[in-house]
């Protein structure tokens, strides 16, 4: 055995990990084993067990040099066996392979071609981290096999670069691998059809998932909340922002005075009959503003554009429509103009000069520097403050408050006692003077720390402490910070290797000598953990989706010294105050859009209702449009909820006790009157026709019945159909009346329709309906994770407001009626064939349809009807949302 002796788990398993590795012999059968396990859930422990016990040397692949070291950290402190030297069997260099080696996907794709230079990569505080290397002699998959390594593990590698998968799948296509070990926390459920089959071909299918929920009721995580803090930009970002729509307005002005610039839009080929009509409205809003430019310059153009794109009236040139106008122009559509390339290059100038243009895309409506101002608004050091206060006065002794950044900001340390300096910036230093004084102004005891891998500072009565908590107290010195006194705080400097001074302050921490703790991410990088955190703050920017699931996950773990712990994860968010005003809120601001983004992933407890799902919508204190007075209201509400963790926790358990065994679903909320009635009409039309002609074929009969004798015997016969098919229009009445009967009809339908086009993974799923008040929810039951998140996917397009659709439904005697268009789904528009077998599953849904092209001009006609009339287009469009129901048994 190749690990005995080396490596053997010094912990508990707990019993979702046990479940794991009680059916690892089933799993390993087709030499893939895939993981999918919640931050929190100890994945990375997990896969260190299955490469011992699969027993073969191994190379573990993973996105980052930060988790890379998080790996080998992980396999010395639990699992190495003592007075075993790691670098005998572990190796971070694939030019130097071991028994373990560990390794990240950019450093495989270097190998695979052969790179020489340096691999660059910025950490979580926006260093670049570089690592030279020389691969441009190396045969890498000579070595793998030389080296005889025959697992290999893959830690999220959904999340790679396009060119990274390929070297991948190069790399794994070339070795013949025993085993495959997969683990990730996001299994990209939401990819197409395609990537999905790429995705599960590489990883195999998922034979474990380890839920958020089920770890919460399993007692691995704490109940914990999400809260939002909202806030403006201050002034000066505001007059930044008013300068950039000021300096647009102006842009769209000279442009439009541009005589050379009208010369080279008249120039565009579909103004001369040289381009196809299909495709131009693959591209409708293109297509539109190039008319609404010459619309305002009193210039030409086919009509027919206009009445295809459905216009009565054009909209005036703005600088949103100048936006998509110079995207083309410039980029996109170039070859279609007749433009000098000096003129070209001039225009790309001046608009670069006015920071008009990132990365190939125009953006005159909002740029990411602008974003990136609202993202790091200053502005969020007064919602830390809010919120650390609002916390204290809650727990008082008892919090653990942890604030993550990105920046030191060290240029702040002489800052530190001045009250003449302005310390409003976000990073570890400004925030720490910003909460010092605030202490003080309040007469408050709160206790302050700072930990990063260059800066420590603790309370100055915690000193002797900290000296108790390391191994060498003399390499350990302090001195003063800023200009406060030493009897105050300190900063503390370790000489040699620092490192147990990070587990020291985390003692400090977790006894209480420090209630509010300030780190940059990096420290999740270190391997940090300290499961006495109860509320996290995450005054965190640059970060990816994973860090920010990472950091959550070591907010919500258990902490054994208080069975009672529940946790409150703070997510800051700055608004535009002109986008704000909008009722959706999305477009307030990328910060607010990221938000969204995130809670997609996170499967929590509603904020009135015992249920739990993911999505904003649980988040019931955020009151819309976001302007300045809802803003307020919001932020009000969230300290409100936040007050009351005993209630949070009971809630959490009443939620979760219902169900012996869970499964996360997807929901598809739908209001009734989205429901189409078209079968229900279509039966009452047809119980009415046949009543008629019974009533009619009665009469008849009984009036020949004197001359014809015969009769008798055929209008008894008569009579025996027409009851029976009363009957059975009847029955389809009572059955369709019922919306959520004609709900399941259509899922049913949508599930058939998967099946036939091949687009199922598993056959053991059932379509499932509920009413939850105004709301009908569809949703699959049982199959896969993909196969719920497509099922759900292709109801909320059928449901979806006609636009720019490759293929609709339509029936022509109902076209001015909302029920005579439909979207056929995407996953079914790519080929006309799969477009009609839908046309065929949904006929018990909505009676037979006809399948309309919309890539045509006729097609293109009907398509802009069905924008008026269809019913989608004049509601809410459906709701979808994972939640966490019973499982089939």
């Amino acid at each position: 055995m190749l690990y005995d002796h080396i490596l053997e788990f010094r912990g508990e398993w707990r019993s979702y990990q046990k479940r794991v590795l009680d059916h690892f012999l089933e799993y390993k059968r087709d030499g893939k084993v895939h993981i999918v396990a919640a931050p929190g859930s100890g994945k990375t422990t997990l896969g260190i067990e299955l490469i011992r016990l699969l027993d073969q040397p191994a190379i573990i692949l993973v996105p980052t040099i930060t988790i890379r070291e998080q790996w080998v950290e992980r396999i010395e402190e639990a699992f190495l066996c003592q007075g075993i030297v790691a670098s005998n069997y572990i190796s971070q260099d694939i030019k130097d392979l071991k028994l373990i080696t560990v390794t990240t996907y950019q450093a495989i794709h270097s190998a695979m071609s052969g790179y020489q230079g340096e691999l660059v990569e910025e950490d979580d505080e926006g260093i670049k981290r570089k690592e030279e290397v020389d691969y441009h002699d190396y045969h890498l998959l000579q070595a793998i096999q030389d080296a005889k390594i025959q697992t290999i593990c893959l830690d999220e590698c959904h999340h790679l670069r396009n060119e990274w998968w390929k070297s991948l799948e190069t790399f794994k296509k070339e070795l013949k691998w025993d085993y495959t070990i997969a683990l990730t926390a996001t299994p990209p459920y939401d990819s197409s059809l395609s990537m999905w089959t790429r995705y599960i071909d590489m990883c195999g299918e998922i034979d474990e998932e380890i839920t958020v929920p089920e770890l919460v009721k399993e007692g691995s995580l704490c109940p914990h909340q999400d809260y939002v803090y909202f806030n403006y930009p201050t002034k000066e970002e505001q007059q930044e922002i008013k300068v950039f729509k000021e300096n647009g307005e102006v842009l769209l002005q000279r442009i439009m005075n541009d005589l050379q610039f009208q010369s080279v839009i008249q120039s565009h080929q579909c103004l001369h009959g040289h381009i196809d009509l299909d495709h131009l409205l693959e591209k409708p809003e293109y297509l539109s503003a190039l008319l609404i430019y010459l619309e305002e310059k009193k210039l030409s153009y086919p009509t027919q554009f206009k009445q295809i794109l459905g216009y009565k009236q054009l909209e005036k040139m703005s600088v949103k429509w100048l936006q998509i106008l110079l995207q083309g122009l410039l980029y996109d559509d170039t070859f279609s103009y007749h433009i000098d390339e000096d003129y070209q290059k001039e225009l790309i100038k001046e608009l670069k000069s006015l920071g008009f243009i990132e990365r190939n895309q125009v953006t005159i409506v909002v740029n990411q520097a602008i974003e990136k101002m609202l993202v790091k608004s200053v502005g969020k050091c007064d919602s830390i403050k809010d919120i650390v206060f609002h916390e204290y006065k809650c727990m008082k002794d008892d919090l653990r408050l942890l604030i993550l950044t990105d920046y030191i900001r060290s240029e702040y340390e002489k800052a530190v006692g001045d009250d003449s300096r302005d310390v409003h910036n976000l990073g570890v230093l400004p925030f720490f003077e910003l909460l010092r004084r605030e202490n003080e102004n309040q007469q408050e005891n709160i206790q302050l720390g700072v930990l990063c891998g260059t800066m420590v500072i603790i309370p100055s009565h915690a000193k002797e402490k900290l000296k108790m908590l390391v191994e060498e107290p003399e390499r350990i010195s302090f001195e003063s910070l800023g200009c406060i006194s030493q009897n105050e705080y300190v900063k503390v400097n370790m000489s040699g290797n620092n490192h147990s001074i990070v587990g020291a302050v985390s003692s400090l921490f977790e006894m209480g000598y420090i209630q509010v703790l300030i780190g940059t991410k990096s420290l999740l990088g270190e391997g940090w953990d300290s499961p006495c955190v109860n509320t996290l703050i995450l005054a965190s920017f640059v970060g990816s989706f994973m860090l920010s699931n990472q950091m959550r996950g070591r907010a919500i773990r258990t902490f054994t010294n208080n069975p009672q712990k529940t946790s409150h994860i703070w997510h800051l968010v700055c608004v535009d105050p002109q986008k704000a005003k909008t009722l959706e809120g999305l477009e307030a601001s990328e910060d607010y859009q990221t938000l969204c983004r995130r809670m997609e992933h996170f499967l929590g407890l509603h904020y009135t209702d015992n249920i739990i799902e993911n999505g904003t919508e649980r988040l019931t204190a955020i009151k819309l449009p976001l302007n300045q007075h809802n803003i307020q209201l919001t932020n009000k509400q969230m300290l409100q909820l936040s007050s009351n963790r005993d209630h949070l926790k009971k809630r959490w358990n009443q939620s979760l006790a219902v169900y012996d065994k869970m499964e996360v679903v997807e929901d598809v909320e739908v209001k009734e009157k989205m429901i189409t009635a078209v079968i229900l009409t279509d039966a009452i039309r047809h119980f009415i026709m046949t009543l008629i002609c019974g009533v009619l074929g009665m009469i008849l009969g009984i009036s020949l019945l004197p001359i014809l004798g015969t009769m008798a015997i055929i209008l008894g016969l008569y009579l025996f159909i027409v009851l029976y098919c009363l009957f059975i229009f009847a029955k389809k009445i009572v059955l369709y009346k019922n919306p959520l009967s004609r709900l399941q009809i259509f899922g049913q339908g949508i599930l058939q329709a998967m099946q036939a086009t091949g687009q199922l993974e598993s056959l053991h799923c059932i379509v499932k309906t509920e009413l939850m008040g105004i709301y009908h929810v569809v949703y699959l039951a049982g199959g896969t994770g993909h196969d719920k998140t497509l099922f759900a996917k292709c109801v909320y397009e059928f449901f979806g407001e006609i636009d720019n659709q490759r293929y609709i439904l339509y029936k022509s005697r109902k076209k001015r009626k909302m029920e005579g268009y439909f979207v056929i789904p995407e996953i079914f528009a790519k080929r006309k064939e799969d477009a009609q077998i839908f046309a065929q599953y949904m006929k018990p849904f909505i009676g037979r349809y006809d399948v309309i092209y919309t890539r045509n001009t006729q097609g293109r006609q009907i398509l802009l009807q069905g924008r008026i009339h269809a019913l989608a287009n004049r509601q809410e469009r459906c709701l979808t949302k994972k939640k966490v129901k019973g499982a089939l048994e």
